[in-house]
């Protein structure tokens, strides 16, 4: 796909996206990024998701701010990832990426 026309693009995550499937993921973020400017990521279809998935968004979203882009999640978060934020503690008041996971305009 080319930049040319669709600058807005959802990504969705279906499946595994654990430690077995992180560089299909990672590749398929890649991809998606050289070709959207602006990214949501949809986690609906995840039936499973461990670190590897968290630091794996992490990445494409630093990826994505590096090439002037934006990457973020579609609310709501699929379950799996939601269950890994929440049991890893990335979803606490005080993480610096907690606005990635939640975006919300009361926060700090």
């Amino acid at each position: 796909m080319s930049m040319t026309g669709s600058q807005d693009h959802t990504h969705v995550l279906s499946g595994d996206a654990g430690i077995k499937f992180a560089a299909e993921i990672a590749a398929g973020l890649r991809q998606a990024l050289e070709s959207h400017k602006t990214i949501s990521v949809d986690s609906q279809a995840l039936t499973t998701a461990d670190l590897t998935t968290v630091q794996t968004l992490l990445a494409a979203r630093a990826s994505a701010k590096a090439r002037g882009g934006v990457l973020t999640l579609a609310l709501p978060l699929g379950e799996a990832l939601r269950h890994v934020l929440d049991h890893a503690g990335f979803l606490s008041p005080t993480q610096p990426d907690r606005d990635f996971w939640t975006p919300s305009s009361d926060q700090p």
